[in-house]
This record gives structure tokens, sequence and C-alpha cells, in this order.
């Protein structure tokens, strides 16, 4: 096979994040906990309260080192792609809070936590606005984030779906998340409160995470009317989506609402443009990869799902203070450090190099000490080349759109010179909302016509994303 689809290469790296981080690493007898939190009256972000966490010595294990875990990860990713995966077992990860309103079953093996079976996920709601012109002070809001974490071995980093109230009271709901009890009523808080409200439920893109509870949500939302993005698939058995999603779907997102496929009725409201990225051969079959972008006149928000996105510079509110105390040791053969705010922004800062790298420049192993690993001077400045602004993330811009860079522009060009006059982005991983208009986005793939533009530190894609793409094309071949 000669060339690999993002979804392989994200669940091969997802694979080798699970087990091991270089020398951090969370073995299946002894897995992090997910942390406990509570919302106040007000619906503000919650804090995060200190739980027990059984960590092993952080470099024992059968194997040396990351490096040699992702041989064994990138065959494994030749059973998971698009919605099939050969995983079983991972119940053994026993994460959980404990609260039941917290409490889901994953019923798809998947190779993020928890793999396959019981797990606990906390939610949180938000209103999503950006300035005082978008929306008339006084008014109820009408659209929103619900957010949980992703979370790969210890590290832990955000991920939403997007809830809109359309005119006529009923809910669109983007990506569905977690299907926990606490999910659930917090969408439909957004609207009557009860479960009839909820008329849409859009899946935006192939990618597996922003799908797999698909059929969870609309066993919930029996009614409401199922739109995806084109090019839906599963490997390495094909199976009708009915199957997958648990009900016929209503309607495929096509290039735009002019190309001649069924008009959603919440289209004068919602517009939207499918992007078809990059064309790859997946079990003898070329297979389109697409995403879906979406403009809601209302809140004047642009909504896609990994195109762009913008690390924060601040720690998540969700994630888990042990965890990340956990990354930001300076080396792995260090005591956990104390708990205060610079050692939890260290934590998140080596999670957002490690998630968007994998192996970043300044991790290295230390040549003495077998199955060590240190953080050398550096890496906080390409941290902060990294984060707070809007960027395509690195692995989507490395492995999905330089394959047909082409392709992307005219989408990026439909988006910018349409009537599309957003003042905000809504992406489906890290901070959100971003202050953003068209020019900022557009700004942002640049290096489609010069990939010298805005370039990403060159040791920091050599060391990850091309090894990985390399050993992955190796093993599928």
């Amino acid at each position: 096979m000669k060339t690999l689809c993002s979804c392989w290469i994200a669940i091969t790296i997802e694979a080798a994040n699970s087990y091991m981080i270089n020398g951090w690493i969370s073995t299946l007898k002894n897995p992090l906990s997910i942390s406990r939190l509570t919302n106040d009256a007000n619906n503000e972000l919650p804090e995060t309260t200190r739980i027990h966490t059984d960590i092993n010595d952080p470099y024992a294990s059968e194997f040396s080192g990351r490096r040699d875990m992702l041989a064994i990860t990138a065959s494994i990713a030749g059973c998971a792609v698009g919605g099939v995966s050969c995983v079983k077992n991972a119940n053994a990860l026993g994460l959980g809070s404990g609260d039941e309103k917290e409490k889901y079953t994953l019923k798809f093996p998947t190779l993020f936590a928890p793999l396959y079976g019981e797990a606990y996920r906390k939610t949180i709601k938000r209103p999503l606005r950006v300035g005082t012109d978008t929306k008339t002070p006084g008014t109820d809001d009408n659209i929103w984030a619900l957010e949980q974490n992703l979370e790969l071995g210890p590290l832990q980093t955000p991920i939403r779906c997007t809830v809109i109230r359309l005119k006529d009271g009923t809910l669109w709901v983007h990506a569905p998340l977690a299907p926990t009890q606490e999910f659930f009523d917090l969408v439909e808080s957004c609207g009557s409160g009860d479960k009839e409200g909820v008329a849409h439920v859009v899946v935006p893109t192939y990618a597996l995470e922003h799908k797999v509870f698909v059929k969870d949500a609309l066993q919930r939302w029996h009614n409401a009317q199922l739109w995806t993005s084109p090019g839906q698939f599963s490997f390495p058995f094909a199976v009708p989506n009915e199957f997958i999603f648990g009900k016929v779907v209503n309607g495929v997102l096509g290039s735009s609402i002019y190309d001649g496929q069924k008009v959603p009725p919440w289209s004068d409201e919602i517009e939207y443009a499918s992007l078809e990225a990059g064309t790859f051969n997946i079990g003898g079959k070329s297979t389109t990869l697409y995403e879906t972008a979406f403009f809601h006149k209302a809140s004047k928000s642009l909504i896609v799902t990994d195109a762009v996105a913008q690390i924060p510079k601040y720690v998540p509110p969700l994630n888990n203070p042990e965890q990340l105390l956990l990354i930001s040791k300076r080396s792995t053969s260090d005591p956990m450090p104390n708990d205060t705010p610079q050692s939890r922004l260290d934590g998140w800062e080596k999670t957002a190099l490690l998630v968007s790298y994998f192996f970043p420049e300044h991790e290295e192993l230390n040549p003495e000490k077998v199955g060590v690993v240190t953080w050398t001077e550096g890496w906080h400045d390409n941290f902060n080349a990294l984060a707070g602004r809007l960027i395509v993330p690195p692995v989507v811009r490395t492995l999905i759109y330089a394959q047909n860079p082409a392709r992307v522009q005219k989408w990026v060009d439909e988006i910018v010179d349409g009537q599309w006059d957003f003042d905000q982005i809504v992406p489906a991983h890290f901070e959100a909302p971003i202050s953003a208009t068209p020019k900022e986005f557009a700004a942002a793939f640049r290096f489609l016509k010069d990939d010298n533009i805005d370039a990403f530190p060159k040791n920091d894609l050599a060391r990850g994303l091309k090894p990985i793409a390399d050993i992955a094309l190796k093993r599928l071949l």
C-alpha cells in the first residue's frame, strides 16, 4: 500500500501513547484515574479536585522505549481503521470516577481509552459567543460547547460537541460525545429539556473519535435525523452505514447545499461546505477522506472538526492534575513534583507537544540510563511557537493536506470567498471559541502554496510524524 490515511496514523499513535509516552508509562495493571469534577449553580467551569493516582515505576516495561513499541502498534493499526478495530478486553484499564451520571459503555473497540467496555467521563457545557456584536445582550444563547476529555494513556486533551438551537426550538448536535447521562442531560437542557427536542445529529468527518458514539446518541434521540459528511467507510469489513450508525442516513452533506444532494431542513440557518481531502489506498480500495465545515449564521460561527485548532496556553479545565504532574517531570527518573500551578502548566505544555508531534525535539533518551527520558532546554520555546494561534494541526498538515493541497485550497477559497462572515471558529479539539475572521482562517492555510511558510520546527517533525508514517507504511503494505 503506497499511502496511509490519517485514521491509521492517528490510531497508530494513539495505541503507542496509550501504553507508553517514551518513559512515561501507564500500565494496564495500575492505570491512571480520571479526575472528579463538579459544576456550580452558575454552570461555570469546574475546578479539579485532587485524587489518588497509582503510578508504577515510570520506566519499568518489557519494551526498551516507545520507539520499539511503534513497530508493534503499526501492525495493530492495520486492524483498526474507519470504525472497525481488533482490540479486545480493554476494560482492564479500569478508568473511572465512580459517578454514575458520568458512566458509559464503549461498545465499539477503539485504541483510545478505555479501548472497550465501561468507563467514566466528565462533561461540561459552555455557551459559545465572542464579543457583543454577534448576539443581542439579554437574549437566550443558541450555541453551546459540550466538552469531555480524549485520553491516550496519561495524556488528556479536550474533545468537543457543538449544539445549536434552531429557530423552531429543536437541537442540532455536531459529533456526539461519550453517551453518559450527564452528556445527554446537558445537551437536552439546550432545548426543551427532553430527548424529543433533538432533531438532527451530524457526523462531520470520517475520523473515528468523532463518530464512535453516534449510534448511542441515536438510540437516545431515536427521532433525530442523521446527516453525514461524504465518504463514510469501514475497514477491514465493509458494512452498511445503517449498521454503523443504527439507522438509515437521512442525507449526505455534499460539497455544498448547491451540489444537488438532499437539502437539509436547517440549511437556511446553517450552511456547509465539505472538504474533499486526500485520497488513499485503504484495503485495496481508493478512499477519499472528507470533513464538512458549517457556518451558523445567527452566532457568526464557523464550526470545524480537525481542520484548524488553537492550543491554549493555559491548562484546560478537565485535565487531571496528577497526570499533568506526571508529564511535567524533567526526567522520568525524577520523583513526582510538588503540585503547583507552574508544574501543572509544564505538564500541559509537554502534553500538547507530545500529542502534536509524538516525539518532540527536546524529549531525549538518556544514553546512560536505559528507559529514562529527559526533557532538554528549548521545549518551552517550541510550545510557544505552536500554541496560542490558529493553526492547521501538524498531523493534519503533514499527512492529510499534503497529499492534495489544491483540493484543500479550493475548499478554503469556498469558505473565504463566500458569504460566511464568521467572527469566531469552533473546532472539535483544544480551544474554543477562537476569535477569527475569514482572512485569518485563510492565513492558516498559506502553507498550501509554500510549505516553508509558517513551518513547524523541523526536528519536531523529523522525529515524530515522518518516522511514524514510514513505520506504519512498511507494516501495512
